[in-house]
C-alpha cells in the first residue's frame, strides 16, 4: 500500500528513537533497514542466539521481528502524542528460516484511529537469492499517552 501521509513531521525520528529504545532489537541484532510512511523493513543477521537446535532461524525470534516491523509500520502513521501497541496477530510460516539474513517489511493495510492493521512479510537471503519465511497480520491498538 502506499500514499499514506505521516501526521507530524518527525514521525520519521520517533520511528527511528523507538527502535534504538527497545533493548530487545539489540539482543536479536537487529537493524532498522528502511522507514517510510506505512513501510517499515527490519533485518536480522544470523547468530547462534536467533538459532533453533537444527540451526534455522528461531520461530520466535522471527515472529519478534515480524511483530515490531508491524509496529513501527504503524507508528510511522501516528500523532505525535499516540503510540502503539500490539493487540492481535496471526503468523503463517512458509519455510524455515535459513542463510544469512533475515528482512520483514511491515506495511500498513489500514490506519485507524483506535485499530492499525498492518501485513508483515518475511523471507531469508540464502544462496540462489530470496525465499519467503512467513507472512502475518499484526492488529496494533493506538493509544495517546504512549510516547517513541
Amino acid at each position: 500500500m502506499a500514499g499514506f501521509e505521516p501526521k507530524f513531521g518527525g514521525w520519521k525520528a520517533r520511528v527511528e528513537q523507538s527502535f534504538t529504545a527497545q533493548p530487545m532489537m539489540s539482543l536479536i541484532g537487529a537493524r532498522l533497514r528502511s522507514v517510510e510512511p506505512g513501510v517499515v523493513q527490519l533485518q536480522m543477521p544470523r547468530t547462534d542466539g536467533v538459532l533453533q537446535q537444527h540451526g534455522f532461524f528461531h520461530g520466535g525470534a522471527i515472529a519478534t521481528l515480524a511483530d515490531v516491523a508491524a509496529g513501527w509500520a504503524a507508528l510511522s502513521l501516528m500523532p505525535e502524542d499516540v503510540g502503539v501497541l500490539t493487540v492481535e496477530f496471526k503468523l503463517n510460516f512458509l519455510n524455515p528460516g535459513r542463510g544469512s539474513l533475515i528482512c520483514a517489511t511491515g506495511r500498513v493495510l489500514k490506519p485507524g484511529r483506535t485499530l492499525c492493521v498492518v501485513q508483515t512479510d518475511v523471507e531469508c537471503t540464502e544462496e540462489g537469492g530470496k525465499l519467503p519465511v512467513a507472512t502475518g497480520l499484526f492488529t496494533m491498538a493506538c493509544k495517546s499517552g504512549l510516547h517513541l
